[in-house]
């Protein structure tokens, strides 16, 4: 990683092939073919930015994608003025609902002793743009504040924004939905109280859909299955979870869960985001 003066961040080449999974010498080659352009640091090395990572990733997923080279992959990329423009499945980066916009991200890093050079350092991107986030004076990728989360080994929806207009009672279809980036799995905010530590959502997860990557982070979970069916994997064990069941389980647990039905999956989850040590649970 590469840190100029005015706190920008740069891969290096080394970093940016491991990145979207190829060999330094292959992005030598795009560049040679004038697929690619990288930047120069001070010592000449090549770097590459934030915007240079989006058109390497773009590249190649659409040359996987639809199975064709990466000259044609770059071709299409350079036919269109905007990436809002490209075709359908052209992967895109989700910006962040505004119910993840809160302080308590700032409040967080204070909590824990962090400095905002310690924590931009630990994430890829500058102090300054932490900055911003921080003080909800810019949009942000779902993909920054997951990293942003799994740095301070917290759920996303630890940061959820404190309710604007507190409500006991939540009508039937009128929960907050808050985008968690998962595709084909949406969810809604059930609880409209300020200044309260449980949470409680319902997940509606599509066919074929659910978390792959395993989690592991702080709090305490329970969820209760409304409908369909999910396989839910903790610690390397799997259970199959169907209408009815209810499952509890330490959130530093590794867990991942996932809609293997052709029907959809209806679920109550609750989260009590419990910050700082994991609970020490009996073995």
């Amino acid at each position: 990683m590469y840190l100029t003066e005015s706190d920008e961040i740069f891969l290096t080449i080394q970093e940016a092939a491991k990145e979207i999974g190829v060999a330094p010498a292959t992005i030598r080659h795009w560049e040679r073919e004038g697929i690619v352009r990288s930047k120069r640091a001070e010592n000449g090395y090549r770097v590459f930015d934030p915007t240079d990572m989006s058109r390497l990733r773009h590249l190649v997923h659409f040359s996987k994608k639809y199975k064709v080279s990466i000259r044609a992959a770059s071709r299409c990329l350079q036919s269109r003025s905007a990436l809002e423009e490209a075709p359908e499945g052209w992967p895109q980066e989700k910006i962040a609902s505004s119910a993840l916009k809160s302080e308590k991200w700032k409040k967080c890093r204070l909590e824990r002793g962090f400095v905002l050079e310690d924590v931009a350092r630990g994430i890829n991107i500058s102090p300054s743009y932490l900055y911003k986030i921080e003080n909800e004076q810019t949009n942000v990728s779902l993909d920054i504040l997951q990293r942003l989360a799994d740095f301070y080994g917290e759920n996303l929806l630890y940061y959820i924004a404190d309710a604007k207009t507190e409500k006991h009672c939540v009508k039937k279809r009128s929960g907050e939905p808050i985008d968690i980036g998962l595709e084909g799995v949406s969810v809604k905010n059930l609880v409209a109280l300020s200044k309260i530590n449980l949470s409680a959502m319902l997940y509606t997860v599509a066919p074929n859909s659910g978390r792959v990557h395993v989690q592991s982070h702080h709090g305490e979970e329970f969820l209760y299955i409304l409908s369909g069916k999910i396989q839910f994997t903790l610690d390397h064990t799997k259970y199959i979870l169907s209408a009815g069941d209810s499952f509890s389980f330490y959130s530093q647990d590794s867990h991942i869960w996932f809609n293997h039905e052709k029907k959809e999956a209806r679920i109550l989850w609750v989260y009590v985001p419990i910050s700082g040590e994991p609970a020490q649970h009996p073995e």
